[in-house]
């Protein structure tokens, strides 16, 4: 047995599970990569024999291959997976990624690694958990919640242990959506989420809270059907921006007649509060 990691587009992670399709004994393990949202880290572990076709496959999609390690069998490979993703603990949150209990007094989100984003390491989703808190602390009423760009699901998840609200999850990436029903079944909030496959926020629809954690260039091309989607007196929570990045948004909302009441900033990466003026 070898195996190889490498970071690539996030496209590839498809072709890659069509692989261990088609050969059951190669094993593929997806995470973030914290340090460029349009990819994933890709580890794969297979037979020496089938090293050409996986050589082969990624060569046509750009990505060469520095080499493989032997897989030393002596090693618990599953442990150090799970060590490499420990529960994290985000406000009220205990994020098991590997199904730990959460301590007594907060609330426990299972949501293992895999290819969706949002398994709660990123700082775009720290930024918009804690705005979601800020929202609670001031007083703010939720009556119904749309994930757009939901990725894992993990805020809708949120919403759903914190407050048992309703939310429509909508991601442009199928597997995500599947990722995103399955975590609802896990945390038995399945009847409150409604995950659908989609490109755009839905028209004629309106919500109390609004989440965005996307990119900024859909940020900016969704914005008026973004602003729409929200009912008066909402919040908007954005994300997915650099700090860099945030005057453009900030310009785009602003002439939508929005103001922001609240910022968070971590590791280069901003998320804010948007509301009606």
């Amino acid at each position: 047995m070898i195996t190889t990691t490498f970071t690539a587009a996030k496209t590839l992670a498809d072709g890659l599970l069509a692989l261990t399709e088609t050969h059951p004994t190669i094993s593929l393990d997806v995470g973030e990569n914290t340090a460029d949202d349009t990819t994933f880290r890709y580890s794969l572990f297979l037979p020496e024999d089938l090293k050409p076709i996986v050589v082969g496959m990624l060569a046509e999609h750009g990505v060469n291959l520095l080499g493989f390690s032997v897989v030393d069998e002596s090693v618990d490979y599953v442990a150090l997976t799970r060590e490499s993703f420990p529960p994290l603990i985000i406000g009220p949150y205990f994020i098991a990624r590997n199904g730990e209990a959460a301590p007594a007094g907060l609330i426990g989100l299972h949501v293992s690694p895999n290819r969706a984003f949002g398994s709660g390491e990123h700082a775009t989703t720290t930024g918009c958990l804690l705005a979601y808190e800020h929202l609670r602390e001031a007083g703010f009423q939720t009556s119904s919640v749309l994930d757009f760009g939901c990725g894992s699901g993990i805020l809708a998840l949120a919403t759903a242990k914190r407050e048992n609200l309703p939310a429509l999850c909508i991601d442009n990436d199928p597997p995500s959506v599947d990722i995103c029903h399955e975590n609802a079944v896990e945390n038995g909030v399945e009847q409150l989420l409604t995950c659908r496959v989609g490109e755009t926020p839905p028209a004629g629809q309106q919500f109390s809270l609004v989440f965005a954690n996307i990119l900024l260039h859909p940020l900016l091309e969704l914005a008026e059907p973004l602003v729409a989607c929200l009912q008066p007196g909402g919040a908007l929570v954005l994300s997915g921006f650099t700090t860099e990045q945030a005057p453009e948004i900030e310009t785009r909302y602003q002439a939508l007649g929005l103001r922001h009441t609240w910022r968070h900033d971590h590791a280069g990466w901003v998320a804010q509060i948007w509301q009606h003026a």
